[in-house]
């Protein structure tokens, strides 16, 4: 535990000055950094700005991969905006302003640790189409649709350039309202790797739109496909205006589908999720499950996704009619999107509602119209009946967080002789030691932690050195002192990383593994080990299977000083922060040097009994710390030693808790008490009907670790001796 080192390089760190060309600029806000799928910053920066990142942890510190900590540049690209100085500074002049362009500038940013090759940066920011009709521009975060498709219409740098007079003002302002009413919001990226029409269309399937033009006045007229019409207000068309029903046909069942899966993007992670809706009814009528996938990526909201499965389902799931037909010039105002009605008594269509999919307006001199219409069922569901399902996915690493069970312990004489050179341990002064944590692991990705400690009355803690969690588990029963005891435990934490022959804490005793059964969660202990004895623990004691798994602080303490300590779990996410690790603290009390108190423990006999009958007989064995070294010794074992100078000291008391015998500086291993002995001890007139035992080793007048500390009932010696003895 002691030894030197000097300073060796083993790895380093990578810094990099980089300008990150993002997207068109400006936007409203910069919301989150991330590199490497891990969040590196968040906030909400709504201009230009310096940025610093301070994630040291994110990859695991400077022992794995490192973190992301340094300045950085968000350049919102406005109109106003001036190159940036560290550009300036690394180009040269002249250096462009990048107007018009959102990117961020690295000022020499530490990108990672003992790894060369730099992960993927991503960021999340908002921007929504604010020049035309603001009040309505953003849903919950999202963009309006509406607001989507008029800046794709109108953008002369990257849209398609149309001035604002070309479009329905009216109609996009109602589909904007409609949308807004419905939270109908999205979030889109449009990468230019597709054409601006793509990207149109993609807008439209999303929100169940239709994109057309006026054939009053040619302006580009934006619907919505929803229930929200009256039907007495719609066209009527029949013989007397159709000129000739081309076709009319309606779906069977076996044509439709019966399930719909929507894949959208879940509103936390911003992975792909999915949604999945049934129509009963179809699946009953078809005996079979027809499915479908369809997707969303532009949907961020459970509910949203749901109520649009639901309205796509609807579609597919209902054999619907589908009709062609040809109409004279009283259609000449229908355009794609419009719905109307039919009635041909020929086929005994009454007042069937139909939505245009596709129109021919033909010409003047033909005079028909073509029509491809289906039967209108495309009403956005007010609600659904479906809940937002969970993606299945968690991060397997973790945020680091606190061991739920810490303990602290002075190292026993045992592990020093394992861990020190013999001149190291010769060096220790008898007055000194060293201390061990215990810490149980509080989730499966936490690979170990950090040691920090000081002296009580020292103003900083340093970093000691790195630990092992602590397999653990708990007694499913309570159980008594005997020398070997099979237990049943729960709450089992790691115990396949237990070997058999190695120590345990069970509260302050410690036992010997001797056997392990995980399948029926059984283990055989070996009692009272190394400077411990044998005691009685209830259920729920934990069991803390120390051996191989502490943490070593190498720095040696005096006997009575305090240590105050703090444990920083480590997981591929960084370290704990030292702030939000409790302090343990432990008083040094000389552990180490003490002797080892005796061990087979009997009385009259029998260890451990819990009646005796006639004068009081208390035997045990030697044990000798210094040779103790081998391997883990049982209290049934006979003599060991003992080591130079050991004495030993018994005490009994009375059932008042009166001391009626103390024997001092005892060599031999044995002692007797005569009942006559006793009377004459107490002046009670007859012998106790219960006696508290005690018994501890002594060296130089340093006690053991630990003493037998045990009680016995007298058979026949209460308060009807006199019927024995006859009134002695």
């Amino acid at each position: 535990m002691g030894g030197s080192s000097k300073s060796v390089t083993v790895g380093y760190r990578y810094y990099l000055g980089m300008h990150l060309a993002i997207c068109h600029g400006p936007v409203d806000a910069l919301t989150e950094i991330q590199v490497g799928d891990r969040q590196a910053w968040k906030g909400d920066l709504k201009t230009s700005g310096r940025l610093q990142l301070n994630e040291k942890e994110l990859f695991g510190g400077d022992k794995r991969e490192g973190g992301v900590y340094g300045s950085v540049d968000a350049a919102f690209g406005e109109e106003t905006q001036l190159p940036n100085d560290y550009l300036k500074a690394v180009q040269g002049d002249p250096q462009p302003a990048y107007r018009g362009l959102f990117s961020l500038i690295l000022r020499q940013v530490c990108l990672a640790a003992n790894n060369p090759y730099i992960k993927p940066w991503a960021v999340r920011v908002k921007r929504c189409f604010r020049a035309w009709y603001p009040d309505k521009a953003e849903i919950h975060g999202a963009a309006n649709p509406a607001h989507i498709l008029y800046e794709c219409l109108t953008n002369p740098v990257w849209g398609m350039g149309y001035p604002a007079i070309s479009l329905d003002d009216g109609g996009f302002r109602a589909a904007a309202d409609a949308l807004y009413q419905e939270g109908f919001g999205l979030s889109l990226i449009w990468s230019q790797q597709s054409k601006i029409e793509q990207f149109v269309k993609e807008v439209l399937d999303h929100i169940g739109g239709v994109l057309t033009t006026s054939p009053t006045n040619g302006r580009f007229v934006l619907k919505l496909v929803r229930a929200n019409y009256a039907q007495s207000a719609l066209p009527v068309f029949g013989p007397n205006t159709v000129i000739e029903l081309e076709s009319f046909q309606r779906a069977a069942w076996g044509e439709t589908t019966n399930e719909l899966v929507l894949i959208y993007t879940h509103p936390e992670s911003f992975k792909e999720t999915s949604v999945t809706v049934q129509d009963l009814a179809n699946i009953q009528a078809q005996g079979a499950v027809v499915s479908q996938t369809r997707r969303y990526p532009g949907i961020t909201s459970d509910v949203l996704a749901s109520r649009v499965a639901m309205r796509d389902l609807t579609a597919v799931s209902t054999p619907l009619a589908k009709v062609r037909l040809k109409v004279n010039r009283n259609g000449w105002r229908l355009a794609p999107g419009d719905v109307f009605i039919l009635t041909w008594p020929a086929l005994g269509i009454e007042s069937l509602v139909l939505r245009i999919a596709a129109i021919d307006g033909g010409t003047l001199t033909q005079g028909a119209i073509h029509i491809e219409a289906v039967e209108d069922v495309f009403g956005l569901p007010a609600a659904s009946y479906t809940s937002a399902q969970p993606t299945g996915w968690s991060d397997p690493v973790p945020a680091p967080s606190t061991s739920p069970y810490r303990r602290l312990v002075e190292a026993p004489y045992w592990d020093l002789v394992r861990s020190l050179k013999p001149a190291d341990l010769e060096y220790l002064e008898p007055s000194e030691g060293y201390l061990q944590t215990l810490a149980v692991r509080p989730s499966s990705g936490a690979l170990n932690y950090e040691l920090h400690s000081k002296s009580h009355t020292a103003p900083h803690y340093q970093r000691r050195g790195q630990g092992e969690f602590c397999p653990s588990a708990v007694l499913a029963d309570e159980i008594g002192p005997q020398v070997k005891t099979t237990v049943m435990v729960i709450e089992e934490r790691d115990l396949d990383l237990v070997e058999i022959g190695g120590y345990a804490y069970l509260n302050d005793e410690v036992v010997a593994v001797t056997a392990m059964d995980l399948s029926q969660r059984s283990l055989t202990l070996l009692r009272g080990v190394l400077d411990t004895v044998p005691v009685a623990h209830p259920a729920g004691s934990r069991l803390w299977f120390a051996d191989g798994f502490q943490g070593v602080d190498a720095t040696e303490y005096a006997a009575g000083e305090k240590v105050d300590v703090r444990l920083l779990t480590v997981t591929g996410k960084g370290t704990l922060a030292l702030d939000s690790a409790p302090v343990e603290s432990l008083s040094m009390n000389r552990r180490q040097d003490r002797p080892y108190p005796p061990g087979n423990l009997k009385v009259n006999g029998a260890a451990y009994p819990d009646v005796i009958t006639g004068a009081l007989t208390v035997s045990w064995a030697h044990r000798d710390r210094l040779t103790q070294t081998v391997e883990l010794t049982s209290q049934s074992m006979g003599n060991i030693g003992p080591e130079p100078g050991v004495t030993y000291v018994l005490s009994v008391y009375s059932e008042t808790k009166r001391r009626i015998l103390s024997v001092p500086s005892l060599q031999e291993t044995s002692l007797t008490y005569s009942i006559e002995q006793e009377i004459t001890d107490t002046g009670l007139g007859r012998p106790n009907g219960r006696l508290f035992i005690t018994l501890e080793a002594m060296r130089n007048g340093l006690a053991s670790w630990q003493k037998h500390n045990i009680s016995v009932e007298r058979a026949g010696y209460g308060l009807n001796y006199d019927q024995y003895y006859g009134g002695h």
